[in-house]
């Protein structure tokens, strides 16, 4: 099976720091991966460098054959080679912020049809169907007509995600889709994701949740400072760490959540 997702030696640096250093790895159709790895370690910044949210410093991602690097010129300087492609990359790719970004002064179904009319060029009944069949698979569809400030944090959430499942994406990447939900809310938007993953969507997720991680993942892959550590299926990164840094990691956090 081809790979959906490509990322070839990703860099990023702010400044003087290297957040990001050579990250290398492949994901096929139906996978689920997930980035763990002790805050600050860059995992967010991969998600928002295979969009171009931020513009890598160097390095190639290639999406369903769109391919867009970014190379150094002799003075060090970042060029961005196919920019035109960047678009087209975006379109197969839909991303669940830990914010949910929702408008306001839209309703629950508004929010979810806005893209569906002006990306995918859907008349508005039509635009309105994918909306409450995504808005379905969530459990939302009854919340149509409800604004944002009359949701909880966990349905805003679960609205968040129909909106990009709307787009109908080859990949979906998920940066801490829990972190600002309290903690009793926390569990139905995990439930949504499991659903999603056993129903064959391709999934790259941040996550600290990582009981949940190991469950729900293909694969897992670990950071440590900008630095891909190991990338194994679950079972064998808990139960041979590649590194004192992932084994230090595992021990922590697996403490705190006992």
């Amino acid at each position: 099976m081809n790979a959906i997702l490509k990322v070839h030696e990703l860099t990023k640096t702010f400044g003087s720091t290297k957040v990001l250093d050579g990250i290398s790895f492949d994901m096929r159709e139906g996978e689920v991966i997930s980035l763990i790895g002790s805050s600050g370690c860059g995992k967010s910044t991969v998600l928002r460098c295979i969009n171009f949210l931020e513009t890598p410093t160097s390095g190639r991602i290639e999406c369903m054959g769109q391919s867009v690097s970014v190379v150094n010129d002799q003075r060090g300087r970042s060029q961005i080679v196919n920019g035109r492609d960047i678009r087209n990359l975006r379109r197969q790719i839909g991303m669940v912020f830990q914010n949910f970004n929702l408008w306001p002064h839209l309703s629950v179904l508004a929010n979810v049809t806005e893209a569906v009319v002006w990306v995918l060029k859907l008349g508005r009944k039509d635009a309105e169907e994918v909306a409450l069949s995504a808005l379905s698979k969530v459990g939302m569809a009854s919340f149509r007509d409800r604004y944002p400030q009359q949701l909880s944090g966990g349905q805003q959430q679960r609205v968040a995600i129909a909106r990009v499942l709307a787009m109908r994406p080859k990949l979906m990447l998920c940066d801490e889709p829990t972190s600002a939900l309290d903690p009793e809310l926390v569990g139905e938007v995990l439930k949504v994701i499991r659903a999603l993953a056993e129903a064959g969507a391709t999934i790259l997720l941040v996550t600290h949740e990582m009981r949940f991680a190991r469950d729900v993942s293909n694969r897992m892959i670990f950071l440590q400072n900008g630095r891909l550590e190991q990338d194994d299926e679950p079972k064998e990164l808990f139960r041979n760490p590649a590194t004192e840094g992932v084994k230090r990691f595992l021990s922590t956090v697996m403490a705190a959540n006992a």
